[in-house]
């Protein structure tokens, strides 16, 4: 009896790539998109051309959140049905955006950089004027499992007070998550002096960080933004980090990925940039992993 057929376009964990081998035969090319049973995508395409004439194509899995690399309208015209899987990476990539607020308050990458050129002769000194992230307010867009996750570690860490702006909650639904509620976005700005960025790419959120925002924010604010490139506008943010309108950001997300390596905002000393690796750790990976290869043995009706 042949083996059912899965595509999976990007590499999975040795041991999830051997799970999945033992039951299905893996192709990693759309050569015979009609011998397909199911796909495993994250950052490759899954085009109209290629549903259209995948005739046996049980499932998509998305090793992953986002569906941007799905053709959705063609995935709902032709009835397949695509798991997403959000939440099992929200864990790494909390802990990111906390690496970046940390690296920036505390000057990491300047200091270090001091060091390997010689600059420093005494020790102790503060390089930049760092500070504790202790008793500050950490503001969050989004309410979701990131979201959460970071208000966790910056409650429980930190001693932060976890504030939350998301449009489609009240502020009563905000507070039964356990953030304190901000119904205006400019209002999260002026009072945070740090804020995760986490809410889906949608039409509403396109550039909804951009320099109208920005122009009312607490001067001291750093923003690390950990969700899709296009929710923050990135020329805006420019603008905000070279005039001081904000004290620094980062991102592990860029419109243009990669971005250009003569991007302005990559040579600003009071920016970090990430290559969208914040979920990509070896125990995200193994959740995700095994999360999606669950899925398609269950709609395929595979058993272990």
């Amino acid at each position: 009896m042949n083996k059912p057929c899965v595509y999976v376009g990007d590499p999975l964990s040795p041991r999830i790539y051997e799970r999945l081998a033992r039951k299905m035969r893996i192709v990693d090319n759309y050569d015979h998109p009609e011998e397909l049973d199911a796909i495993i995508i994250r950052r490759a395409l899954c085009p109209r051309s290629v549903l259209e004439k995948a005739k046996k194509l049980k499932l998509i899995s998305m090793h992953g959140t986002g569906t941007d690399t799905i053709d959705m309208e063609a995935a709902r015209d032709l009835g397949i049905p695509v798991i997403t899987h959000p939440g099992y990476n929200s864990q790494s990539v909390a802990e990111l955006a906390l690496s970046h607020i940390l690296a920036l308050e505390r000057k990491l990458l300047t200091i270090d950089q001091g060091m390997r050129e010689g600059r420093y002769h005494t020790f102790g000194d503060s390089y930049g004027g760092e500070h504790e992230l202790f008793g500050k307010k950490a503001g969050v867009i989004g309410t979701g499992a990131v979201a959460q996750k970071f208000a966790v570690i910056m409650r429980g860490g930190f001693s932060c007070h976890v504030l939350a702006f998301n449009a489609h909650h009240t502020a009563r639904e905000i507070q039964a998550m356990g953030f304190i509620p901000v119904m205006d976005l400019k209002e999260l700005f002026r009072v945070c002096d740090y804020i995760c960025v986490c809410p889906k790419l949608t039409v509403e959120t396109k550039y909804m960080v951009n320099a109208d925002v920005l122009s009312q924010a607490n001067p001291d604010l750093i923003l690390t933004n950990v969700s899709r490139g296009g929710v923050v506008n990135e020329k805006d943010l420019y603008e905000a980090l070279v005039s001081h309108k904000i004290r620094g950001a980062a991102s592990d997300v860029f419109e243009t990925e990669p971005p250009r390596a003569d991007d302005p905002i990559l040579a600003l000393d009071n920016f970090i940039g990430t290559f969208h690796n914040g979920g990509s750790t070896v125990e995200a990976m193994e959740k995700l992993g095994n999360a999606t290869v669950d899925d398609i043995f269950r709609v395929l009706g595979i058993q272990e």
